[in-house]
C-alpha cells in the first residue's frame, strides 16, 4: 500500500490517530466564536408571502388530528387531518412522523382533495428534518396525486432529495435533484416551484436552487388528486419518518427572492438549533490530506462551509473551495499547515482550524487516480452520449465530471444514441477503447404495434457495438461500429436481438501462438429464425478481437447462461481468481457473483461458483431488481475493492466495497463519497501520475487569451515553415479551480495563401476535452435520431486566433557577387564568390567569360549558401550572377604572376 493512499483513507474516513501522528506539527485551534446572530431567535427577518397562498397548515398545536388552514385571504381549502395521529406525536412546534412500513399504522397527513387541480404552476414548501434511515429509504415527503403509481408529483428526502412530476410511472419522471445528500436530524426549508409558463420544474433547499429541469407538465397534468399527502406514498414506501414543522401551497411560481422568506419566515421556529448544527458540521471534517497539488475541499449536508485563513504554504483558489499547495518532491517527508472552516446554517456560523498535510508528490509513472466512463439518464433532456469523470487525486469515493459535465463524445451512427460504455486497454498497441451500445432510448425508434420501447428494442434494434480509440485518454477519434451477429467476412454467425451493456477483458495469451487479444462480452436475445419469431431471453455471450473491428472478430457463443434474463456482466480478477459479476433479471437473484480458478474462463464447459446474490439492493430499499449495471475495480494503492451499482431508473451509481472478494460486498455510506447525481452504467480503469496529469490539464472550457498575436513569413515560403511559425501551444484556465495549463493547438491555416502578400486571420483549436467530437447535425440542421447526412462536430471547443503577415518578395537581388585574380603557385587564378542572402534569390545562376566563351559555373543555388569557383588565368571581364530577383556583375582584372 502506498503512503499517499494511507493518508488519504485514514484522515478522509476517520483515522484521527494517524492523522495526529503525521500532522504533529500542526496546531488544532479550538472553535472560534460562532459569527453568527447574537441572539439566533431573530433568525427570521422576513415572512411568508401570502399572495396566492392556497393552504399553510403550521404544526404547532399540541392536541388533536385536525391541522387548520391558516392561509386566510381567499382560500377556500380546507382544513388537513392527522391519520392515525396522537396527541403524543405533538411538540408544540412540531407534529413527529413515525414512519414504517406501508402497511402499518404510522400516522400520516391527509391534505385536501384536490389541491392543486387546474393549476397551470405551484409552490410546495415544507420545513422539516427527517430520521437517518430516510437517506436509504424510498419515501414521500409530499405528494400530490392518488394511489396510482402513474400520476404524481411529490418530493424525497432519500439519497439526494429530489422533487420530482410524472404522468408515465417512474420512467417518466422529470426529477430536479439536490446535487449533496442532506443531513438527518437537522431542520431544512424545502421547497417545489413547478413553472408551467417557464415550463421548469425547480428544487429548492434553504431557500437557495439545488437543482432545476425543464417540462411541460403542470400541476394540472395530475388530474386525480384524491390522496394528497405528507408523509406518504402511493408506492409501497414506508411511511415518512422525521418532523415537519410547516407547510405551504401557493397557486403560482414563488421567485428565489420569495422561497428565500419563506425559508428565513420558518428558520425562527427552530433557530436555537443551528448553532449545534454548525458546530456539529465543524466537528465532522477530518483533517485535510492533500495528495495532490489541488484539491477540493469538504462540503457539508448539514451547513453551507466556507474557507479562509490558509496558512503559509497553502493558498485557497479563486472560487474559495479548492485548497492548493507545491507537494514536496517524492520521497520528501509530508508537509503540514491549517485552514479555517467557517460553517453557516440559515444565518448561523461557526468557525474551526482544520489541520492538512501535503503529502509528498508521486512519480510520473505510479498509478494514481482513475477515470470512468459512464452515460446520463435524462428523460427530459437526450444525454445518452459518452462522459468521462476523474477521481478527485488518488481517491477512488470522490469525482469530478470532465468537460463541465458536458458529454465528450456522440455517435452519428445507427441509432444516435450511446448507452453502458465501457473503458479498456491493448497493451500490445498501448491504445485505449470506449465500446458502448447502440441504443436511443429518448426520442429514438421505439418500434410500433403490441412490442415497443424494451420489447422491441431487445428483440430487433442494433447488433452492432460502437467504438472509439485514443492513445492519450483525452483525443479520441470518430466513433465506428462492429456487428458482434457477423464474422469477420461479414457473414451472419448467429440469430441475435439488441447487443447490449458491452465489457471486455484483455488475455495475454488468447491465442496458440502467444498473441494476446479481448475476450468481448454483451447481452442479447438469440433466436432460432431470422425473422426473430418464438420467445427468447438475455443471455451473456462473447466473442474475440483485437482492436474492436470486423476484420479481427470471431463469434464465441455463450458466456452466462442461466436459462432466464441474464444481463451486465462485468468481471475482475484476483490471482489466479476470475470473478464474474452479472445483473440476473429472471431468477431474483439480482446482481450475482461467481468466481473460477480456470485459466480459461470464457469458455464453455467453465465451472462457476457463486459467492452472493442480491449485492447492492440495500441502495434499492431492498428491492433487488432496482439496480444494474456494475462497475468493479480494485484499488491500486491497497487491498481494496470497489463495485458501483446503478440505482434505476435515473439515481444512477451507488458504491459497495469489500477487502475479501471471496466473502462479498457490502454497502459503502461513507458521508466523505462524491459522485454527481445519474451518473449510469459505465467502467472505470487506474492512471498513472503522469496520465492523471494530463487528465486533468486537458479539462479547460476557456483560453487565458483568444488571440496569440502574429507571426511574419516572406511572400513564397513554405507550408512547413508556416507550421513551424505559428505557436505550439496555447494556455488554458483548468476546471475545478486547478490554475492554468499548456495545451497543443491544431492550426486551420487554408486561409493563407503565401504567393500573395496581406494578413491572414487562422484559427486554432486547443487540445483539450471540448475539442472531441460531442454533437452532430443532419441534413437542415436536424438532430432527430434518422435525420440524413448526420455529420459530427465539437460544441466546446476552446479556440484561439492568430494573424499571418506574408510580407512581399524584396525589389532587387537578394544576393551578392565578387570577382577577383590571385596569384596561386605562380599562376593567375579567377576567384568569384557569390553570397545568398535572401529567399528570394533562390535558384542563382553564375558565369565567367573564359577566352572568346563564357562558362556556367554554377546553377540552382539556394537561400542561404555561399559558394567560390575558379577558372584558369584569363584576361579580365565580368562574372555575371543571375537570379528571378535579378543580376549583379563584378568586374575582375587580368594579373600578372611571376
Amino acid at each position: 500500500m502506498s503512503k499517499h493512499a494511507v493518508i488519504t483513507r485514514a484522515l478522509r474516513a476517520g483515522g484521527l490517530a494517524l492523522g495526529a501522528a503525521i500532522l504533529a506539527t500542526a496546531t488544532v485551534a479550538a472553535p472560534l466564536p460562532a459569527v453568527g446572530p447574537a441572539d439566533a431567535a431573530n433568525a427570521a427577518t422576513a415572512a411568508a408571502p401570502r399572495n396566492g397562498l392556497l393552504a399553510e397548515y403550521l404544526f404547532t398545536q399540541t392536541t388533536g388530528t385536525a391541522v387548520a388552514n391558516t392561509a386566510g385571504g381567499s382560500s377556500t381549502v380546507g382544513a388537513a387531518s392527522v391519520v392515525n395521529g396522537t396527541d403524543a406525536l405533538w411538540t408544540g412546534s412540531s407534529l413527529k412522523f413515525t414512519g414504517g412500513a406501508k402497511t402499518s399504522t404510522a400516522d400520516w397527513v391527509r391534505l385536501p382533495d384536490g389541491l392543486l387541480s387546474g393549476k397551470q404552476s405551484a409552490t410546495i414548501t415544507v420545513e422539516t428534518k427527517f430520521d437517518a434511515s430516510m437517506l436509504t429509504t424510498f419515501n414521500f415527503l409530499w405528494n400530490i396525486g392518488s394511489d396510482s403509481t402513474t400520476s404524481y408529483f411529490f418530493a424525497s428526502m432519500r439519497d439526494k432529495a429530489r422533487t420530482a412530476i410524472t404522468t408515465s410511472s417512474n420512467g417518466g419522471e422529470a426529477n430536479a435533484r439536490a446535487t449533496a445528500s442532506l443531513a438527518a436530524d437537522r431542520w431544512y426549508s424545502v421547497t417545489t416551484v413547478l413553472d408551467g409558463a417557464a415550463d421548469t420544474l425547480a428544487f429548492y433547499i434553504d431557500g437557495v436552487k439545488v437543482g432545476q429541469i425543464a417540462t411541460t407538465l403542470e400541476p394540472s397534468s395530475i388530474t386525480t388528486q384524491t390522496v394528497d399527502a405528507i408523509g406518504r406514498s402511493p408506492w409501497p414506501d414506508p411511511f415518512y419518518k422525521g418532523e415537519v414543522s410547516a407547510f405551504r401551497a401557493y397557486g403560482r411560481a414563488l421567485s428565489g427572492a420569495e422561497v428565500a422568506a419563506v425559508s428565513d419566515a420558518d428558520a425562527g421556529l427552530h433557530a436555537s438549533t443551528f448553532t449545534t448544527s454548525a458546530q456539529a458540521a465543524l466537528d465532522a471534517i477530518q483533517p485535510i490530506a492533500m495528495t495532490d497539488s489541488s484539491i477540493t475541499l469538504p462540503t457539508s449536508a448539514a451547513a453551507g462551509l466556507s474557507w479562509s485563513a490558509p496558512s503559509a504554504g497553502l493558498a485557497l483558489g479563486a472560487s474559495g473551495t479548492t485548497l492548493q499547495a507545491v507537494q514536496p518532491a517524492p520521497g520528501s517527508p509530508a508537509a503540514s499547515g491549517t485552514v479555517t472552516a467557517t460553517a453557516t446554517v440559515r444565518g448561523v456560523s461557526a468557525s474551526k482550524q482544520i489541520p492538512v498535510s501535503i503529502a509528498p508528490a508521486v512519480e510520473a509513472a505510479d498509478d494514481y487516480g482513475y477515470l470512468l466512463v459512464h452515460f446520463i439518464e435524462d428523460s427530459a433532456g437526450y444525454a445518452e452520449k459518452i462522459y468521462l469523470d476523474v477521481s478527485r487525486g488518488d481517491d477512488p469515493e470522490q469525482w469530478d465530471p470532465l468537460n463541465g459535465g458536458k458529454p465528450i463524445l456522440a455517435s452519428q451512427l445507427g441509432t444516435t444514441g450511446i448507452r453502458d460504455p465501457y473503458l479498456t486497454y491493448n497493451p500490445e498497441t498501448q491504445t485505449y477503447y470506449i465500446i458502448a451500445t447502440d441504443l436511443r432510448v429518448f426520442g429514438g425508434d421505439g418500434g410500433s404495434g403490441s412490442c415497443t420501447s424494451w420489447c422491441y428494442w431487445t428483440k430487433s434494434a442494433s447488433t452492432k457495438l460502437l467504438v472509439w480509440e485514443s492513445t492519450d485518454l483525452v483525443a479520441w477519434g470518430a466513433p465506428r461500429s462492429i456487428d458482434v451477429s457477423l464474422d469477420a467476412t461479414g457473414v451472419e454467425v448467429a440469430e441475435l436481438g439488441m447487443a447490449w451493456a458491452p465489457e471486455a477483458t484483455w488475455v495475454d495469451d488468447y491465442y496458440p501462438d502467444g498473441r494476446g487479444a479481448f475476450v468481448l462480452y454483451w447481452a442479447s436475445n438469440v433466436y432460432q429464425n431470422a425473422e426473430h419469431s418464438g420467445s427468447s431471453y438475455n443471455r451473456v455471450l462473447w466473442g474475440a478481437t483485437t482492436d474492436f473491428t470486423q476484420d479481427t472478430y470471431a463469434y464465441g457463443g455463450p458466456f452466462v447462461d442461466p436459462g432466464a434474463n441474464a444481463i451486465d456482466t462485468t468481471m475482475i480478477q484476483d490471482g489466479g481468481t476470475t470473478y464474474r459479476i452479472t445483473k440476473d433479471n429472471g431468477l431474483g437473484k439480482g446482481i450475482y457473483m461467481e468466481s473460477t480458478t480456470a485459466a480459461r474462463w470464457w469458455e464453455s464447459g467453465t465451472s462457476w461458483t457463486q459467492l452472493q446474490t442480491k449485492i447492492g439492493a440495500a441502495w434499492a430499499g431492498g428491492n433487488a431488481g432496482g439496480v444494474e449495471g456494475p462497475a468493479v475495480f480494485k484499488s491500486h494503492s491497497e487491498d481494496r475493492w470497489y463495485l458501483y451499482v446503478d440505482v434505476i431508473p435515473s439515481t444512477g451509481y451507488r458504491p459497495m466495497t469489500t477487502t475479501d472478494l471471496d466473502a462479498g460486498w457490502t454497502q459503502l455510506t461513507d458521508p466523505g463519497f462524491f459522485m454527481a447525481p445519474s451518473t449510469k452504467h459505465g467502467g472505470v480503469i487506474s492512471v498513472t501520475k503522469a496520465q492523471y496529469d494530463t487528465v486533468r490539464a486537458s479539462d479547460a472550457a476557456t483560453a487565458v487569451s483568444t488571440d496569440l498575436g502574429s507571426v511574419e513569413l516572406a511572400q513564397g515560403s513554405t507550408a512547413g515553415a508556416l507550421a513551424d511559425a505559428l505557436p505550439e501551444t496555447a494556455d488554458v484556465r483548468l476546471a475545478y479551480d486547478r490554475g492554468t495549463a499548456s495545451r497543443p493547438v491544431t492550426w486551420n491555416a487554408a486561409s493563407v495563401d503565401l504567393t500573395t502578400p496581406g494578413t491572414y486571420a487562422v484559427t486554432g483549436v486547443v487540445g483539450t476535452y471540448g475539442a472531441n467530437l460531442d454533437t452532430w447535425t443532419g441534413a437542415g440542421g436536424s438532430t432527430a435520431w434518422n435525420a440524413p447526412d448526420r455529420v459530427l462536430s465539437s460544441s466546446r471547443a476552446v479556440t484561439v486566433g492568430a494573424t499571418v503577415v506574408v510580407t512581399a518578395a524584396p525589389s532587387g537581388p537578394a544576393f551578392t557577387v565578387q570577382a577577383e585574380t590571385r596569384c596561386v603557385a605562380g599562376k593567375a587564378v579567377l576567384v568569384s564568390q557569390v553570397s545568398n542572402t535572401g529567399d528570394a534569390a533562390a535558384g542563382i545562376s553564375v558565369v565567367t567569360p573564359y577566352g572568346s566563351k563564357t562558362v556556367q559555373v554554377a546553377a540552382g543555388k539556394t537561400a542561404g549558401q555561399t559558394f567560390s569557383t575558379r577558372l584558369a588565368s584569363i584576361p579580365g571581364g565580368d562574372v555575371v550572377a543571375t537570379s528571378a530577383a535579378g543580376s549583379k556583375t563584378a568586374a575582375f582584372a587580368a594579373r600578372a604572376c611571376n
